[in-house]
């Protein structure tokens, strides 16, 4: 079997690095409710914990045309939620309206060989900029600056576009909040208007959800980065298939395969819920168990799972809301070298075919999350042999309603599929999988994120 490429530890660490920057701006993002709190919570804490000693946030005043300072960390933020001179920018003057202009991130090594640079408080030899942008429509800047040359490594133009994309769309949702309240608030006026002006204003709400779907679709390029390229995930398994059909545009379950450590990590996960809020879930349970591979190891598969429950009933303890969310999950850890096979899972069972037949091993009926009676998940070890295959998938293909009358798919259909399907190759059989749901779903709804894994022991 390929064990090769093998993550460097270095880049390992800074990825958990950006992706633990991530969890917590998405974990904050779920308990902001203004445009104060979304932008604050960019400047003060995800910006923050990328170790930037300066960032400002410019939101678009659309009237005048400028963007105006409205949250800051560094010298323009001496203290509370207060900017200290506060500056308007003209699209198209200095980086940041260079930015703003172009619709595209930039980082400047030395400003002082760049004539766009604006001095503001203090003099900075290097600047990053993104712009924040939903439907192509500008509505903002994050621009952060350092006293030192070439201080920001090109990985944080993706990350900073990343928070930049999940604030838009943010953003989006709080104005139209904003615009839901007032209209509440005022519901008296608003019944008096004429229906000519009702209709224009409902008219635009339309378009405005058009333009939120439209960010969304952003965040699905966002999310899809996130999973591994099929191209990396072919030197791992090259008899493999990965079938992934969200929901909606984005959703909760989520797919890894990964080497660590000399070990085949391969994962099946389905987060509470779908769409955005399933997509914010699987950021912060995704990150919470790659914390926990670095904590425990990938010798226990058990215990990795018992580890990344802990951290996600830790990430949302600090919220005032009680949130049980959480994922299941199938985690096997493969040694390539003897054929071992690792399995733990939460409500998520693993399948493996040996000797042409097909064996399940059970799951634990918990989640990975705050339950009522959490019990210390099961360590299973099967010993497989070259040319045996392992497959994993969540619940939702076999939930989905369809066929003549109307039914559900099952998964007792979805393995008759897999066991009849075995003298195909696996990029074959994912594709006779694919074909047989949309065929059952027919014209019917998809009720559910559905995700599929196949691999062949090579």
């Amino acid at each position: 079997m390929q064990t090769d490429p093998v993550l460097n530890t270095n880049d390992y660490t800074r990825k958990g690095h950006y992706l633990e920057v991530i969890n917590r701006f998405a974990t904050l993002l779920l308990n902001a409710t203004t445009i104060d709190d979304i932008v604050w919570s960019v400047a003060k804490n995800a910006i923050a914990r990328l170790g930037y000693v300066d960032c400002v946030i410019y939101l678009l005043d659309e009237k005048e045309g400028l963007l105006i300072q409205r949250a800051a960390h560094g010298p323009k933020n001496p203290i509370d939620l207060d900017i200290l001179n506060p500056i308007k920018i003209k699209i198209g003057e200095g980086i940041a309206g260079a930015v703003a202009l172009n619709q595209k991130g930039e980082i400047i090594a030395d400003t002082s060989i760049d004539p766009r640079y604006i001095f503001d408080n203090n003099m900075a030899l290097s600047e990053i900029a993104v712009p924040l942008i939903y439907q192509n429509k500008l509505i903002g800047v994050i621009d952060s600056e350092h006293p030192e040359r070439d201080f920001y490594p090109p990985e944080d133009l993706e990350i900073l576009t990343t928070i930049a994309s999940m604030t838009a769309t943010k953003l989006v949702q709080a104005k139209n909040d904003e615009k839901i309240l007032e209209y509440q608030n005022n519901l008296e006026y608003l019944v008096q208007l004429k229906t000519e002006e009702l209709n224009k204003t409902l008219t635009e709400l339309k378009a405005q959800s058009l333009e939120i779907k439209d960010s969304i679709n952003y965040a699905k390029r966002i999310q899809k980065a996130i999973l591994r390229h099929p191209a990396y995930i072919k030197e791992i398994f090259p008899e493999s298939f990965f079938l992934y059909k969200p929901k909606d545009i984005i959703g909760g379950d989520f797919y890894l395969a990964e080497i660590i450590d000399d070990k085949i990590i391969l994962v099946t996960a389905d987060c509470t819920g779908h769409g955005v809020p399933g997509a914010i879930i699987s950021v912060v349970c995704g990150n919470a168990l790659k914390r926990a591979f670095r904590k425990v190891g990938v010798n226990d598969a058990a215990k990795v799972l018992e580890q990344t429950r802990a951290y996600v009933i830790n990430t949302f303890e600090g919220s005032d809301e009680d949130i049980k969310d959480g994922m299941d999950i199938a985690l096997c850890i493969i040694d390539p070298k003897t054929y071992t096979l690792n399995y733990a899972g939460a409500n998520i069972c693993g399948h493996y075919i040996h000797d042409n037949q097909l064996f399940e091993i059970k799951a634990d009926k918990q989640p990975v999350g705050n339950y009522i009676n959490t019990l210390p998940f099961t360590n299973h070890t099967v010993q497989l042999t070259q040319g045996d295959a392992v497959y994993l998938f969540s619940d939702g293909l076999g939930d989905q309603f369809g066929g003549p009358n109307g039914k559900k798919f099952k998964d007792k259909q979805l393995k008759e599929l897999i066991k009849s399907t075995q003298q195909l190759s696996l990029l074959t059989q994912g594709e006779l999988i694919n074909q047989n749901f949309e065929e059952w779903k027919g014209d019917l709804a998809q009720v559910d994120d559905v995700c599929v894994i196949g691999v062949k022991l090579v």
